[in-house]
């Protein structure tokens, strides 16, 4: 029988399925599309069930391999809290979460609260900036719209805090920052305060303004919490202090605080564990005794009044001092014979104490000598001595460095005092120059032909780089064997490890420096100049090399336009540096001078 074909209200009725054959619905039956329709609907709900249950199983094997294979998930769980908070960052640790249902479990049990409110002000203005009518509304009422602000922050970290409460776990740390207090909030910080040290809590970090009429007492329940690990306090008064219980306490910093040496006394006294002790900007001491076997660092920073510090802790291994003015302070460390790293920030300081201070560690490792401007003629004699840093020291005439095995070295300021230096083992140097301190005294100038020999002695370091900074300028050597440096009074020196990478050269150079000139002297067989030349203008129009996506955290790629080979014989551009290069280009085997173009910021 022939089939007759289909008129156009019949094939209205066509429905076409993947998983089967065209069925043909006529007009003799109305209600078989229906039939077919709720059918077809029918297995898509299915379809869509199977693959949900199917989605749930796979995610349940996903874990389980996770859980079976991943080592770092079978830990206790009070040791992946611990990782969790070396982590560099809070959203770092929450990204942790997807990894698998063990993970999952163990951030939601990981509380770590961290309120500051400079950050939650910055964000509230990006608010009212979006709404213009908001923004114009809070302008007129600009005392209402702070005080606005300031109870919007004190109810979120109030209604955070007793969510979080709630599930009665352990805090792991509790950060508050204020840029205001008054006294109508000490009832609120002290409940927030008793309600965190009844959890747990392990490290309290408070930073609150103080004034002469509306300071905030510090409550007696904090010196008591046994499980405290780490104490940061700015701001408050401590009161009596006669009863301190903190046994687990082993990092403490006080800064912005009156304290006097009973305090401190009934703080050594009560944290049998304490090893890391920071007063910063502290007043009300004249003399501080530290006496503790436990001791391994401790930072003392512009303390007014202090006029003595003695340290009595054979396990004592970093001291930083910096000085408050022309307050001269006695600094006594003779006991600390395992002090490996020492740092004085100390204009007080004079030649003859700074050499009974290093005869008393026979194991130091690094020294560092900040703007000790009452240094004339210094000694530095150590075989064990790797790091060396003189920073700021204006006065300093001689110096004579006698360190073998030193690694690393970094020297600022106007004059080239170093009368012996055996660099043969540096992996790195920095040297600066600033245009500011590079006239002597008597009018002479800075030395130029003193530096060129001076920067010679580093040609016994074999295979380190060379980098010249001057104004929007870079010059980078290749070796040590050729040496260019422009006669102009804003040099930044730098000597580099050869193990470093291309890509990690570049960064450190054009992060945060965006220079005009790149140029590069090698020798006539290196291939450097063209590597560099390479990775510049083959980066991509959108470099994909960034792990952010925030303007401050891009790095040098984003911003540049282009890097074209400067032909210094034809080139018609005219400046000082260039003709610098001009002239100096017969005086080395090979010189590549790339000019960069740059977007703005």
């Amino acid at each position: 029988m022939t089939k007759q074909p289909l008129t156009r209200s019949e094939k209205k009725f066509l429905v076409t399925d993947k998983s089967t054959d065209l069925i043909e619905c006529t007009s003799q039956a109305p209600n078989c599309h229906r039939k077919r329709k709720r059918k077809v609907s029918s297995r898509i709900d299915e379809s869509a069930s199977h693959k949900t249950k199917q989605n749930k199983i796979e995610l349940k094997a996903m874990d389980q391999r996770s859980d079976s294979t991943d080592l770092i998930s079978q830990l206790p769980e009070h040791i992946i809290h611990h990782i969790l908070s070396l982590l560099r960052c809070g959203k770092d640790a929450a990204r942790t979460s997807i990894l698998s249902k063990r993970w999952r479990d163990i951030w939601a049990s990981y509380l770590i609260l961290e309120f500051d409110q400079r950050k939650f002000q910055k964000q509230e203005r990006k608010l009212y900036y979006r709404s213009k009518r908001l923004y114009q509304r809070i302008k007129k009422r600009k005392d209402a719209a702070i005080k606005m602000k300031n109870e919007m922050f004190l109810n979120f970290v109030d209604g955070t805090l007793q969510s979080r409460i709630e599930q009665k776990s352990s805090i792991q740390k509790f950060m508050l920052h204020l840029t205001s207090y008054n006294l109508e909030l000490s009832d609120l910080l002290n409940q927030w305060i008793g309600t965190t040290t009844k959890s747990n809590i392990q490290e309290l970090d408070l930073y609150i303004p103080s004034k002469k009429n509306s300071s905030y007492y510090l409550p007696q329940t904090v010196f008591t919490a046994r499980t405290l690990t780490a104490l940061r306090i700015s701001g408050c008064k401590l009161g009596a202090c006669n009863y301190i219980n903190m046994s687990n306490l082993q990092k403490l910093c006080i800064q912005k605080i009156h304290i006097d040496e009973e305090i401190i006394q009934n703080l050594i006294l009560g944290c049998p564990l304490i090893d890391d002790m920071r007063l910063i900007y502290c007043s009300g001491l004249k003399t501080l005794l530290l006496s503790s076997n436990r001791l391994n660092r401790v930072d003392i920073h512009c303390c007014h009044g202090l006029k003595k510090v003695e340290v009595k802790s054979p396990s004592l291994q970093t001291f930083w001092y910096h000085g408050k003015g022309s307050m001269r302070c006695n600094i006594n460390l003779a006991m600390c014979k395992s002090l490996k790293s020492l740092t004085l920030e100390d204009a007080n300081i004079t030649d003859d104490l700074l050499k009974n201070q290093l005869s008393n560690f026979p194991v130091l490792e690094q020294l560092i000598l900040s703007n000790c401007d009452a240094l004339h003629c210094v000694t530095i004699s150590s075989h064990q001595l790797k790091t060396l840093v003189l920073r700021g020291c204006d006065e300093l005439r001689e110096a004579n460095i006698d360190t073998p095995n030193l690694l690393s070295f970094e020297y600022r300021g106007s004059k080239i005092p170093f009368s012996s230096l055996n660099p043969s083992g540096l992996r790195e140097a920095k040297l600066y120059f600033e245009p500011s301190t590079l006239h002597n005294v008597d009018g002479s100038g800075f030395s130029f032909n003193k530096l060129q020999n001076f920067l010679r002695k580093f040609d016994c370091s074999k295979g380190l780089k060379f980098i010249v900074r001057s104004k929007e300028n870079i010059i980078v050597h290749e070796d040590l064997r050729d040496i260019l440096v422009p006669q102009v009074f804003d040099l930044k020196l730098e000597i580099i490890k050869s193990s470093m990478s291309l890509e990690d050269i570049l960064d450190n150079l054009l992060r945060t420096w965006h220079p005009e000139t790149l140029t590069i002297v090698s020798s006539t067989t290196s291939d450097f100049p063209e590597q560099v030349y390479k990775k510049m203008v083959d980066r991509g129009e959108e470099p994909s090399c960034c792990k952010y996506n925030s303007l401050n955290n891009k790095c040098w790629q984003h911003f540049l336009m282009d890097a074209n080979i400067e032909n210094l014989d034809d080139t018609e551009i005219e400046s000082d540096w260039i003709t610098w290069l001009k002239s100096s280009a017969t005086m080395v085997n090979q010189l590549t001078c790339l000019r960069l173009n740059w977007k703005h910021r």
